[in-house]
């Protein structure tokens, strides 16, 4: 019997081919994998019946969903996608600590020493449970897999600016009230969340201030600004009139960073990853808040105007020279935060990740039994009954009747299909040099366990 695992997908455009180099090499260990988008993750799992899943975020606002799992005798695995956690770790560790069922969890990758360290230190979960991995999707920075990366897709020299409004400038809530709210479901504090949402709106106007008078001044060079995957582009399309400005939300971060000039934003984790691909970032620090500041990338690790004017003279030296140097002391920074929060960028983040589930899913040695608790609190989740009740296909139905055309908006923003997983696969089998062919497929319902809880959506990659 071939093990089975269910790897959700939450963010496409950010974690699918990060997510698809671990169903790679899992694909190589002969264990049969299955990409799930995250909002068929209720009905597919169920459908699938995997030995393990691997969740994109253990919270308070999965945890029903977790718990239904576990009543199949699923493991449970966490690999945090949602970003390092900010520059308060220790915050980040008690947060998960007071998750009154993280013991749900077999097992943790974490992204670096600092924060196995804060977990650690609070008891969040025992020794066995934690695995420091990096995160994948940073391998596409390092070869061999920046090979993958598609070049020389954008015709001119370009200035990449990424924003990270989500929460302020929302693309599937009505305001930053709502996300505010969702931040508070999902275990923020109240007074923060708050006030998080309310700079998040401030500090997009400033930014698209910002970006206009930069485009006004600076006309011998393009500036392509990619916006956050759940943000929305209705507030940036004012400055499409310029003509040395656009803006483009497909391809990943990591591909736009491979071909920029440097980067430009606000509390962006992407620049990271210019980092990692030798490109320079620039942090627009004085329209900066505390409370916004909290989810940035943290250490000293960006060139940071203190005005506009100091803006424009980084820009110029970067249309004039071609690249910005960085001071001896960025440097370190860069080396020091690259080794504690994220291992090391050494492109072995998804191997690791693999070998963890690999060895896992061999033992038996954590698997937790099926429990009485698991079970009544299946039967007090009322919405997960209906689901199962009805299956995928007749749920909907009368989901999209009751909520109309725009619930369907959001689900769709975060699907992916069989070519987007053959595209990455194809490239990574060309570079494999053990040349083994790892397939894409469509799932067959003869390996399905409940048919009608299918949703069709789950792409498949097995040897």
């Amino acid at each position: 019997m071939k093990y089975k695992v269910c790897l959700i997908v939450d963010n496409p455009l950010r974690d699918l081919e990060g997510i698809i180099l671990i169903a790679w090499h899992l694909a190589k260990q002969n264990i049969v994998c299955y990409l799930v988008p995250m909002y068929c993750q209720a009905f597919d799992i169920i459908a699938i019946k995997p030995n393990i899943i691997v969740t994109n975020y253990l919270r308070p606002n999965n945890i029903k969903l977790l718990q239904r799992y576990k009543k199949e005798n699923i493991k449970i695995c966490v690999l945090d996608t949602e970003g390092s956690p900010g520059k308060n770790i220790e915050n980040f560790s008690q947060f998960i600590f007071n998750i009154k069922d993280r013991n749900l969890v077999d097992l943790y990758c974490l992204w670096g020493h600092d924060q196995y360290k804060a977990f650690k230190k609070n008891n969040v979960f025992n020794n066995q449970i934690l695995k420091i991995t990096g995160c994948p999707r940073y391998d596409f920075c390092i070869q061999p897999y920046k090979k993958t990366l598609s070049a020389n897709f954008y015709n001119e020299k370009f200035i990449l600016i990424n924003t990270t409004f989500p929460v302020g400038n929302p693309k599937f809530t009505k305001n930053y009230n709502e996300e505010a709210q969702a931040m508070i479901d999902m275990g923020y504090e109240k007074e923060f969340a708050n006030q998080y949402a309310k700079d998040s709106f401030k500090v997009n106007k400033k930014i698209i201030e910002v970006i206009e008078r930069v485009c006004k001044e600076i006309t011998n060079i393009n500036f392509v600004l990619r916006p956050h995957p759940f943000e929305s582009n209705k507030p940036y399309k004012k400055l499409l009139n310029l003509p040395n400005f656009e803006i483009c939300q497909t391809r990943t971060a990591i591909e736009w960073l491979n071909n920029c000039e440097a980067l430009i934003h606000l509390n962006c984790q992407t620049a990271i990853e210019a980092v990692m691909v030798g490109k320079e970032p620039i942090s627009i620090e004085w329209i900066n808040t505390p409370h916004l500041k909290v989810e940035g990338p943290p250490g000293e690790i960006n060139h940071e105007p203190k005005n506009f004017d100091e803006l424009i003279i980084l820009i110029k030296k970067i249309v004039k020279y071609g690249k910005l140097k960085p001071t001896a002391k960025m440097v370190k920074e860069r080396k020091k935060l690259i080794s504690s929060r994220f291992f090391c960028d050494d492109g072995k983040s998804s191997l690791r990740v693999s070998k963890a589930i690999f060895d896992h899913i061999k033992s038996n040695k954590y698997c937790r039994k099926n429990s009485l608790s698991y079970f009544f609190n299946y039967l007090g989740d009322y919405k997960q009954f209906i689901r199962e009740t009805f299956g995928f296909k007749s749920f909907h139905i009368i989901r999209k009747f009751i909520q109309g055309e725009k619930s369907e908006f959001r689900r769709s923003e975060k699907n992916f299909n069989l070519n987007d997983v053959s595209l990455v696969v194809n490239k990574l089998n060309k570079i494999s040099i053990k040349k083994q062919i790892i397939k894409v497929s469509e799932v067959k319902n003869s390996e399905l366990a409940n048919i009608k809880m299918f949703s069709k959506e789950t792409i498949k990659i097995s040897s």
